[in-house]
């Protein structure tokens, strides 16, 4: 397939951390994501108080968007710098707690209760700790869990979705020859056989 070039790519969790570290984080949208504005109404569809999740969050500040509308968000992050920035960009009080089902995860949670930020790899998270969303924003996630994890990536997505979830996916479209990613491509056709 034309993606051969990216198959065996691995980014390491220390890598990530590293560019959060290094403020190599060009990834971050500092004004928040169009494509989200674009189709919020896709993603709410009507409905309001809505639980939505961030898998592989940042400080994305599409979060804090929508707990102003009303609706609360639940993300999760590797790098606990990201969450702490989120929280300290924002102005926002929080307190953190471990996550007794999981090993060394703190959860950073705002004084007001609608946001929840998970510190751990996504793959120890389930719905039985963090429950099932109304909607998720998947912005620089599925195109960048390393390929081989992707399909691991998607099981889990799908267990954590409520039965009308709504599931708003922005992916990146280039020759994956050129580069080696992340994000890395996913084509239209892989999306579909992973999603189902």
């Amino acid at each position: 397939s034309d993606v051969g070039s990216q198959k065996d790519r691995v980014v390491t969790e220390e890598e990530w951390l590293q560019k959060w570290e290094m403020g190599n984080i060009g990834f971050h949208k500092e004004q928040g994501h169009p494509l989200l504005q674009k189709y919020l109404n896709v993603l709410l569809n009507g409905r309001s108080g809505l639980r939505i999740f961030f898998p592989l969050c940042g400080k994305a500040v599409e979060m804090k968007w929508l707990v102003d509308m009303g609706h609360s968000v639940v993300g999760v992050e590797v790098s606990e710098q990201a969450l702490k920035e989120f929280f300290a960009e924002h102005s926002l009080p929080y307190h953190e707690e471990p996550v007794p089902e999981i090993s060394g995860a703190k959860k950073l949670q705002s004084t007001s209760g609608n946001i929840s930020l998970y510190c751990c790899s996504i793959y120890d998270l389930s719905s039985s700790i963090v429950g099932k969303f109304d909607g998720v924003w998947d912005r620089g996630a599925l195109v960048a869990v390393n390929p081989c994890d992707r399909e691991r990536y998607v099981s889990l997505m799908i267990t954590l979705m409520e039965k009308n979830s709504s599931y708003l996916l922005v992916t990146v479209s280039y020759d994956p020859n050129k580069h080696k990613g992340p994000p890395f491509y996913v084509p239209e056709s892989e999306i579909k056989s992973l999603f189902g």
